[in-house]
């Protein structure tokens, strides 16, 4: 990768801006990451479908098999977006042989960081422990450590893959930024999140319907009733778990690309990008002429 092959627009992003240069990065590069989607989200709602019909599993599981399997995704993701971003093609070939190493290593250290995150999930799995206990220390787990470890290290691939460019810059400056803008940061992804978890819900409602206008099998709404069986079916039905399962992997590579988006106006912001960018294309076009 190099800097002045930047591919992306280097200048100051809103939330909103983020998100469309996430949209159409997922558009432009859709093959690949539907090849990312075969094989995480796939293999994931067929063992959601098996496990709920056959052994009674409910909505804990996909929320658990979502939670810890949406991090090699991520990080699979954005090894691809940062090469597509500076000059390389968007190739899983080449994204699996540049620095393995690299990857086992941030694999590793995702699930490490989930396991810490995901300990406010733990709580709905104590059915011992009474229902409002669970919910006072989940809330209070999820605000800390888990939305503080969430942002801090919300940008770990972002300056492990990118630290090809600048090791320097990545490291140890892009730490500082983060910990200096940690309440923007917190705005910002509290956003993102909203705008995909409205988007999951669209996903959702458009795939049942569909479904059961193309092939006459119910999923969700055509078979809710008078009896209040909304709760029955969210919790344990396979069909319905499977499509929460599928429209969230669906969801997850726009809200993870608005993530990285999100670094780079930072980056922008704070470290002036931009104003680099022009004076490496001066340099180079001086020398050039020289």
């Amino acid at each position: 990768m190099r800097f002045d092959h930047v591919r992306i627009r280097l200048e100051p992003l809103s939330v909103s801006n983020c998100l469309d240069m996430a949209v159409l990065f997922y558009r432009q590069y859709f093959k690949p990451i539907a090849q990312l989607l075969a094989l995480f989200a796939l293999p994931c709602c067929v063992a959601v479908y098996v496990m709920s019909y056959f052994y009674e599993y409910d909505l804990r599981l996909p929320a658990l098999l979502f939670f810890v399997l949406s991090s090699p995704m991520g990080i699979l993701l954005i090894s691809g977006t940062a090469a597509a971003s500076f000059g390389e093609p968007f190739s899983w070939g080449r994204v699996l042989k540049q620095k393995p190493g690299r990857l086992i290593s941030l694999f590793f250290r995702g699930i490490l960081l989930r396991a810490a995150v995901g300990s406010v999930i733990l709580m709905f799995f104590l059915e011992d422990w009474d229902l409002a206990i669970r919910v006072l220390l989940g809330f209070v787990l999820c605000l800390f450590p888990g939305v503080w470890l969430a942002i801090r290290s919300g940008f770990l691939v972002e300056r492990t893959v990118l630290a090809d460019l600048s090791n320097h810059l990545h490291e140890t400056r892009g730490s500082k930024l983060i910990h200096k803008q940690f309440g923007d940061l917190l705005i910002g992804g509290g956003m993102i999140v909203g705008y995909c978890a409205l988007l999951w819900l669209v996903f959702f409602m458009v795939f049942d319907l569909a479904i059961n206008f193309l092939f006459h099998v119910p999923i969700f709404f055509p078979r809710l009733g008078p009896d209040g069986e909304m709760g029955f079916l969210l919790w344990g039905d396979p069909k319905v778990l499977c499509l929460i399962t599928f429209c969230a992997f669906l969801v997850y590579p726009l809200g993870r690309l608005a993530w990285f988006f999100t670094y780079i106006d930072l980056r922008v912001r704070r470290d002036c990008w931009d104003m680099e960018l022009e004076l490496a294309q001066e340099a180079d076009r001086l020398e050039a002429t020289s």
